[in-house]
């Protein structure tokens, strides 16, 4: 009996399963490297990446020109030539005698340039006032009136112009341009002789509002650094008829100082003239003046409006 209660206690203490053998501490494996980690893993990790919006492409310029320039001149005028007759029996007298050519004079001139393509239209204000004082060394009739020797005088003469041209672009190559067009200009023109001696003064004009055509050319060589150019406006009837012509020539060399802004020393020859035998007129001038002045294109300081 008591060896049967032995081998039973023998028995259970080596079954399998039993708490002897359970009590073996559980060891920690560490996950595999090539497992891929669950989302919530990766969101405690980095932070997710938004795809970049995309891309606008910039509107498109809705310019109404190509290029929109205004041109301001400014310098000093000398009378090279200044001759008239004016009226039935009148005296011819010329610059000098009227004081003209003692001092130069102060001119300036200012003209804005619109350009679509191959054309281009040019507005232009051009005005010339003139006063000078002289003392007659003779008496001059003019306009039926006489002004005796020795006269002290004041001599007005006004000539403003507004012109409006149109240039074709002939030849546009990278750098040089040829622009052939035409020009006609509306003349205000006034021509006045006042003592300042006498009391009450004497005084004499001759008024004139008239239409002047012309032919127009202009070339245009650009090195980069600078440009030249050339502009003039030409017309004469070369004695056939009535006598007359109107020339304006303007050599120009331009600097560009930056986008859309040029700097430019000009050489300007201005003259003509007319003789009018229906209203015993006549009166030939040039003008030549040195000048500086500013280029400015608007649409080129704001490319993107």
């Amino acid at each position: 009996m008591h060896a049967l209660l032995l081998t039973a206690a023998v028995t259970l203490a080596q079954a399998p399963g039993t708490p002897a053998e359970d009590a073996t501490p559980a060891v920690a494996v560490a996950p595999d490297a090539g497992t891929t980690p669950s989302a919530d893993e990766t969101a405690t990790k980095a932070p997710a990446l938004s795809a970049p919006p995309p891309a606008v492409a910039p509107a498109p310029s809705a310019r109404l020109f190509d290029s929109l320039i205004v041109d301001a001149e400014v310098g000093l005028v000398y009378l090279f030539q200044n001759d008239g007759r004016y009226g039935a029996n009148a005296t011819s007298y010329t610059a000098a005698e009227v004081g003209q050519q003692r001092n130069l004079a102060l001119v300036y001139r200012l003209a804005v340039e619109a350009r679509i393509a191959r054309h281009t239209l040019i507005a232009t204000w051009a005005p010339l006032d003139l006063t000078t004082r002289t003392t007659l060394t003779r008496d001059l009739t003019f306009r039926g009136t006489t002004f005796a020797d020795r006269s002290v005088l004041d001599h007005r003469y006004l000539f403003d112009g507004y012109r409006l041209s149109y240039l074709f672009g002939l030849v546009q190559v990278p750098r040089f341009t040829l622009g052939v067009g035409a020009s006609l200009q509306v003349r205000n023109a006034s021509v006045e002789f006042r003592t300042v001696d006498t009391s009450p003064a004497v005084f004499a004009v001759e008024r004139d509002i008239g239409l002047v055509g012309a032919v127009k050319v202009r070339a245009r060589f650009d090195a980069g650094v600078l440009y030249a150019q050339a502009d003039v406006d030409f017309f004469n009837t070369f004695g056939l008829g009535l006598p007359a012509g109107i020339h304006d020539v303007a050599l120009t060399l331009g600097i560009p100082v930056t986008t859309g802004i040029d700097l430019f020393l000009r050489l300007r020859l201005v003259g003509g003239g007319a003789s009018v035998p229906s209203r015993d007129l006549y009166n030939w001038g040039n003008f030549g003046s040195a000048l500086v002045g500013l280029r400015v294109d608007l649409p080129a300081l704001w490319p993107n409006t």
